[in-house]
């Protein structure tokens, strides 16, 4: 329009014409609106402020991600190179046109070819492009043709100056076709793997400040020019310099643009409905590598892209032997989608996968893709010598099988549980969760009592499957809640308790308040309720906020903590919880009074909340380990409860500097309390943290609780009077009281042990105070109980270099860990805890403890005697008393790389594998503890230590 009207009618009629048209515009825009709803007319009005607080929060969100930042400066180069390219063509259009109207319908006519340009490209190359190079070449395309562009332009001017228009008009249709065409596309393609609400805000701020700061840089680059001190030259050299610069962001923003992808697909921030190009060979190549991924997720999420983007005839079959059992399944299903016949066989062998929902996606694909009955095909199967074909053909049966094969399906079950193989039940339980209906639940609960403890863990998962389905009865929630008190079945005990949601909080309630429930029970209960969520775990869990057992009130505080940090909106009522932290405030106090009474004052001192020993090296008694780790327990609640009424990300930094034991963060912690607390709060929170002497911690506990400092004997005495029945986690500070009164004498305090001997309720409390007892009445260390530990040669007589051993005590067990060097960093209750899963063995001089090749499956801790460790290498170690060795082997899981055989008379302490590794698993301070120690010390991986 531009060219034919300035031509006719001169320049000025062709402003007119394009004004009428801009009315036109806006005219149809003003009866499109009329036409919209008011509801309508506001939803764009959010739609326009949403898009600008977008816009403006961009800044963060871009200098937050590092793809966004390189696509930032693929947009700022592009643009300054744009601006550069427009002077250079307005410069020469300006020296080769005589007049306005000339110059008028010169623009029309490269505008127009511009247009029809990109509008080909886009149509021919781009897709191809996409497809057969990807993402990189590319992002290339428009630099390396604006930068040959420029060369030719550069020639025309020095050399042949006849052509300089078509150099002009060659460098603005290369950069204005290409830039709204391949580029545009290519730049829409670089913001996919970002998640999508950080991609709209990064996107809307790059779009509407990017640009313009991109342009703001060309007009001060592009100022010499306008001022006349260079001419076009100028502008063509820094063109170039500019697009030496864009091809390398180029490059760095590809390599970007591909991690990026890979980190995606592992955290599933490529998600759908946005669709994903694959015809992208970047991104279809991305995807196809990340199928061979270790990380499950990223396989699966790689799975999901290609299947709902049309390309899932590209997984391949293998995937059918990956370890995670939901890419098998996923693998089976794309490829009945896919009508892949090739791969039946790998699908039938599926039937017998490990897992029971990778089996009935098996079954179903490999009906559809034979196009046969698959009830038909599985009654075939119930006579399979394979266990596992035979239970998927009877979970698929008694849902779907006529009624003659339903009926067969139950009998191959019952002779299935009835097996004597641990294998066998454990397919029939897997079998058992796989069935839709809520039959056969009496038989699934049987099998939560199988000796055979693999069985029990299959039953429970089975009970969580059914739960996930709706097939679940609530008459298995009670037993469940019961075997989260074995330390073996815990895990999968709670994850299926947790799959009945809202159902099982009733029964969880009643289970943790009652007093007759078995301890280890109870305590395993808040987090199960955090894990279900929902307002009556929430109302439980306050309710349950005050309870005596200290064990179970941490968990109670930790879970509502833990649910505080997902749901910020989580209410509370504020009055509970801060008499709560009055009463922990309390217990810290009191606990601090009653370490003072049974410390040396020039051995204790405190470093802010947290009390110390001042003597370098000196162990402190178990009694003030069990005390101060009483105190860390009730800093920790404080700052749990602290966490329901102040932004908890605070909280918790706040109480991470305060035991930083660096100075200026804890500053900082103590100035942020200080101005965020209020009232009784603050006095009672600063009571227990606040930076002061001892005497001054004491003299606040007499003014705000009346708590005083007894006398040792009456603090000690006090504590054997401690109600274990009220508050179960005291056995620890009882039983560190009898050993304190053995190791110091305290023959004032003999009556009240001996008391305990008969009238103990906890066994350790029985057997510590029979072996204290007889210490203080015969003078010497353990002559009470004069019991031979058991040796590996025992057969009824004496045997040869037999010595006499006392068997020791658990609480003597925990006095030796703590000199063992693996243990030095375990505070005493986790000693108490490595004591329960210890025994104590004798060997005899020459004796075999273990052989090389054979499985690591203990540790051992030397108590007397000496141990020679004999190395593959032939290589020999000596390990005397509180060495320890075989340490090494179960924590590599390989096989014994040495022989270990008793030099003399040797008493060890053995601690199994199994049981190690669990104590582990439910107790991360152990883990901790352990870490901190191997850090220091290093472990001797080359020998059997």
């Amino acid at each position: 329009i531009a060219r034919g009207v300035s031509g006719w009618a001169g320049t000025y009629a062709t402003l007119l014409i394009s004004g009428s048209l801009f009315l036109m515009v806006a005219a149809v825009v003003f009866l499109i609106e009329r036409q919209r709803s008011s509801a309508g007319e506001a939803h764009t009005a959010r739609l326009e402020d949403r898009f600008i607080r977008e816009a403006r929060g961009g800044l963060r969100t871009v200098l937050g991600s590092r793809l966004l930042e390189m696509i930032a400066l693929m947009m700022m180069v592009t643009m300054i190179v744009s601006q550069m390219v427009d002077l250079q063509f307005n410069l020469v259009i300006q020296s080769v046109t005589t007049d306005l109207d000339h110059r008028t319908a010169m623009y029309g006519g490269v505008f127009s070819a511009m247009a029809l340009v990109g509008f080909i490209f886009q149509l021919i190359f781009t897709r191809r492009i996409h497809r057969g190079l990807g993402v990189g070449f590319s992002m290339r395309v428009l630099p390396v043709t604006v930068a040959v562009s420029t060369v030719f332009l550069i020639l025309a001017i020095g050399v042949v100056p006849g052509v300089i228009v078509g150099a002009a008009w060659l460098l603005k249709l290369s950069e204005g076709g290409l830039r709204h065409s391949i580029d545009q596309a290519t730049r829409e393609l670089l913001f996919l793997p970002v998640r999508p609400d950080l991609r709209r805000r990064g996107k809307a701020f790059i779009d509407v400040f990017v640009q313009r700061f991109a342009k703001g840089i060309a007009a001060v680059l592009l100022l010499p020019v306008a001022l006349e001190i260079f001419g076009m030259t100028y502008v063509s050299v820094m063109t170039l310099v500019v697009i030496v610069m864009w091809l390398v962001i180029a490059e760095l923003t590809r390599r970007e643009y591909v991690r990026a992808f890979r980190e995606g697909l592992k955290s599933g921030s490529i998600s759908e409905p946005e669709p994903v190009d694959l015809d992208n060979v970047t991104t279809l190549s991305t995807l196809v590598e990340a199928l061979g991924s270790s990380d499950a997720r990223e396989v699966i999420h790689s799975i999901e892209l290609l299947a709902s983007n049309g390309q899932g005839r590209l997984v391949p079959p293998l995937l059918l032997h990956h370890d995670d059992a939901e890419v098998r399944r996923r693998v089976i299903e794309v490829l009945a989608d896919e009508s892949r016949e090739d791969a039946a066989g790998a699908i039938e062998r599926a039937i017998g996968d490990v897992d029971p929902v990778v089996r009935g996606a098996a079954i179903g694909a490999l009906a559809t893709l034979k196009k046969e009955d698959a009830a038909s095909m599985m009654e075939d199967r119930l006579d399979d010598r394979d266990p596992c074909l035979r239970a998927a053909a009877v979970a698929f049966l008694l849902d779907l099988g006529r009624p003659e094969a339903r009926d067969k399906a139950s009998e191959v079950l019952l002779e299935m549980l009835s097996d004597g193989n641990g294998a066998i039940r454990c397919e029939a339980a897997k079998a058992l969760g796989q069935v839709n209906e809520s039959r056969d639940e009496g038989r699934l609960i049987q099998l939560f009592y199988d000796p055979d403890r693999q069985v029990v863990r299959e039953a429970i998962r089975a009970a969580g499957r059914r739960q996930e389905r709706g097939n679940c009865s609530p008459l298995s929630i009670p037993v469940l809640i019961s075997l989260m008190g074995d330390r073996w079945f815990k895990h999968e005990a709670r994850e299926a308790i947790v799959a009945h949601g809202d159902q099982a909080v009733d029964a969880l309630v009643l289970f943790m308040n009652s007093p007759d429930e078995e301890i280890w029970v109870r305590r395993a209960i808040p987090k199960t309720m955090a894990l279900t969520g929902g307002a009556g775990s929430v109302a439980a869990l306050m309710d349950s906020l005050g309870v005596s057992d200290a064990f179970l009130r941490a968990k109670v505080i930790e879970s509502l903590s833990s649910l505080r940090r997902k749901n910020r909106e989580l209410q509370v009522a504020p009055e509970i919880v801060r008499h709560q932290i009055q009463e922990e405030a309390r217990r810290y106090l009191g606990y601090l009074v009653d370490l003072v009474a049974v410390s040396s004052p020039h051995h204790l001192r405190f470093e802010g909340p947290h009390a110390g020993w001042g003597c370098e090296g000196r162990v402190p008694t178990l009694l003030q380990q069990f005390l101060a780790r009483r105190m860390r327990q009730g800093i920790d609640n404080l700052f749990g409860l602290l966490e329901l009424l102040y932004p908890p990300d605070d909280i918790r930094a706040a109480s991470r500097s305060l035991s930083s034991e660096q100075g200026a963060l804890v500053v900082r912690a103590l100035e942020y309390l200080d101005n965020s607390l209020t009232g009784s709060v603050r006095r009672d929170v600063f009571a227990v943290i606040d930076d002061l002497s001892i005497d001054d911690k004491v003299h606040r506990g007499e003014q705000l609780f009346s708590l005083y400092v007894q006398s040792a004997e009456q603090t000690m005495k006090r504590f054997l009077a401690l109600d274990l029945e009220r508050d179960p986690d005291a056995l620890g500070l009882v039983v560190a009281t009898m050993y304190g009164v053995s190791i110091d004498r305290v023959e004032i305090l003999l009556p009240e042990v001996e008391a305990l001997v008969t009238a103990g309720t906890h066994p350790l409390v029985r057997e510590t105070a029979e072996w204290v007892a007889a210490k203080m009445k015969e003078g010497s260390a353990l002559q009470g109980r004069r019991r031979v530990v058991p040796s590996a040669s025992d057969g009824g007589g004496p045997t040869t270099g037999e010595i006499d051993m006392t068997e020791m005590a658990r609480i003597e067990m925990m006095a030796f860990l703590q000199g063992v060097d693996l243990f030095s960093f375990c505070d005493a209750d986790q000693m108490l805890r490595l004591a329960a899963i210890s025994r104590e063995w004798r060997f005899d001089e020459g004796e075999t403890i273990y052989v090389r090749g054979t499985p690591a499956d203990a540790l051992y801790c030397v108590v007397e005697g000496r141990v020679r460790l004999v190395h593959g290498d032939g290589r020999e170690d000596g390990v005397g008393p509180r060495g320890r060795f075989g340490v090494g082997d179960i924590l590599s899981g390989r096989m014994r790389d040495g022989d270990a055989v008793a030099s003399k008379p040797t008493r060890v302490l053995i601690i199994e594998a199994d049981d190690f590794f669990d104590l582990l698993s439910n107790n991360i301070e152990i883990v901790k503890a352990l870490f901190r120690q191997l850090s220091q010390t290093g472990l001797n991986w080359e020998g059997a230590r």
